[in-house]
Formats: structure tokens, sequence, C-alpha cells
């Protein structure tokens, strides 16, 4: 078998530094008292250095002076005394009369090169677009923050003065089932309000659900219960969050069944309580709203004419719940759960 002759440089440290050259990322070999030995093309490309004026020369003494910095000299130097090499490190270049950049370093020291002592290899990136991009897109994002809030702002005042309208009209109208049904309208309107009005005050995107069915109830209540004394209309939620979506529609369920206990379930001015709950748990969660008036026959379910509570019965397909009902005892209770 022939062998050809090598065409490898006689020494090993001078392919080392042909290498270092030809690197396409930003590279630097620092003596011990960090002058340049050897530096990548793409340094100078990079920086806008002349490359005849990188080499031999002192690391301080590049550019402007900014690579002189403290900061970045006790870096290198802690590195070179045999500490922990450099890792991702960033820091800002301050050039004179150029933008500032910011870069990200990686030193580690190495063995002697050429009879020169410790050397250290510094590899530079250049972060200042990708920052630049990263500020641009989160100011991005901030902005849509806020118009989306402000559009979730001006919903919930366009529904509650719809909602107003409708109760105005609602107290012209004499007859009484045509009464009752705009005010069902006013109270569904402003369960839809509270939801994008709690919305408003978040930028998580998420309801907080005492808060919400708090406030619901609390409108539900100053419409329809004359005396709160002989009357009362309570909630007892947990630290529990929905989405938009579902928020929207536990509030719907919740005001369908709370308007319907107030209309059935107390009937001759009866007093009485009712009680809007709500729970998770590691299974699911459940709403349930009871109350401690007449109750139901056991015959009756959500679907009879009168309950109006078919709006229930969708809502809580849509969450992929069930509804179940308690008879006995006084009054009624009905749990959504999913």
């Amino acid at each position: 078998m022939s062998t050809r002759p090598s065409t490898y440089p006689a020494q090993p440290e001078r392919l080392g530094l042909a290498v270092i050259a030809a690197s396409g990322v930003p590279l630097l070999l620092l003596d011990d008292d960090f002058v340049v030995i050897a530096a990548s093309r793409s340094f100078g490309a990079v920086f806008d250095l002349d490359m005849a004026q990188v080499t031999g020369r002192s690391l301080a003494a590049l550019g402007s002076g900014e690579w002189g910095s403290d900061h970045l000299r006790l870096l290198l130097a802690a590195v070179m005394a045999g500490e922990a090499p450099l890792r991702r490190h960033e820091i800002n270049l301050l050039p004179k009369g150029s933008p500032n950049r910011r870069l990200s370093l990686d030193a580690e020291a190495l063995g002697d090169v050429e009879g020169r002592g410790g050397c250290l290899l510094l590899t530079i990136t250049d972060l200042t677009g990708i920052r630049a991009h990263e500020r641009q897109e989160r100011l991005w994002h901030e902005d849509k923050d806020v118009l989306l809030q402000e559009l979730q702002h001006r919903t919930a005042n366009s529904l509650q003065i719809i909602s107003s309208v409708l109760m105005q009209s609602a107290r012209r109208i004499e007859a009484p089932e045509m009464r009752g049904h705009l005010e069902d309208a006013h109270h569904r309107i402003l369960a839809v309000a509270a939801v994008q009005s709690h919305l408003a005050a978040t930028r998580t995107g998420e309801v907080r659900l005492r808060a919400y069915l708090t406030t619901l109830c609390r409108g539900i209540a100053a419409s329809m219960i004359q005396d709160p004394a002989q009357l009362s209309l309570q909630v007892d939620v947990d630290d529990s969050v929905a989405d938009a979506d579902g928020a929207m529609s536990i509030g719907l369920i919740a005001t369908e069944l709370v308007i319907n206990a107030l209309k059935h379930a107390f009937p001759d001015r009866r007093p009485g309580r009712i009680t809007v709950r709500y729970r998770t748990t590691v299974t699911g969660w459940t709403l349930q709203v009871a109350d401690n008036g007449i109750g139901m026959g056991s015959s009756t379910s959500l679907s009879s004419p009168g309950l109006g509570t078919g709006i229930v019965e969708a809502l809580a397909r849509k969450l992929q719940a069930r509804v179940l009902i308690a008879f006995g005892g006084p009054g009624t209770s009905i749990s959504i759960t999913h």
C-alpha cells in the first residue's frame, strides 16, 4: 500500500490558528495579558474591525475601547485564573459613536499555544437583533392586551346599556308574562356583561368565579328581591377560575336557576334563602343552586314548561356536565356537575 506525504502543517498549533481564522463564529484567542493571538475573520466582519488592526493588539485597544471594560476584564481574568469557564454570559458592548450591542460570551482557558503560556478562547455571539426582536414582540403583545381590555370594557358597557333599556321597557309593560320575559333577558345580558367586565380587569384571560358570581347575584338580588331581610341570596364560591367561555356558561346557568327559584320557590312572599355554591375538586367541579322554599314534586324535571331551563340543559351539555335535582326536605337543590 502506497502512502502519500502529509499535507498538514508541521506544527499543530498553526492548524489551530488557521481553524480559528476561518471560523464563521466570532472567536478571539487571547494570551494571559489579553493580547489577541488570533481572531476569526467573522469577528472583524461582525464588529466592523480591520483584521490587520486586531491580531497582536490588546483586547482593550480594539475599536474605540469598548472591549476594555472593567467588567469584561474581571470576567476573563477569573477564567484565566482557573475558575469555571464562562457560559452564555450576557454583557452590553458600548462603542463610541455606534449603537450599543448585546453580546453573549463563552470563555475557556487553554494550555500553552506556541510558547505563549496560558491562553483563553473567547467566543462571541451578537444578540442585539434577537433582543430587539424580543423587545418589539413584547411591546406588541402589551399593546394587543391593552386593546383587548379596552374592547372588553366597551363591550361590557354596551351590554349594560342594552340591559338597562330592556329593564326600562319591562317597567312600562303591564302584561306580567311579557314583562317577565324582558326582565329575564335583562339578567341574561348582565351575566354576559359581567364576564366582559372581569376580563377587562385582568390580562390572564381567566375569570375569578367568586367575584364574578358575587357580582352577578348582587345584580339579580337588587332588581328582584324587594326585602333582603325576608329573602336572601348568598354566594359560596372557592378560589376557582375559568376561561371566558366557561365562566359565561356557568354564569348563565346560575342566573337561570336563581331567577327560577325567586319566581317559584317562595310564593305569597314567604321568607327564605337561596345559596349559589361552586367547588372545584381533583375530579371536576360542581355548581349548585339550593333554596329552602316549597320544593318541587318528584315528577318535575328541568324540561318542564314554566321553569325556563332549556338554557340550563343546553349549557350543561356544552360544558359536558350533568344536571342533578335533589328532592325532599325543605326546598330544592339543583347541581351542575362536571
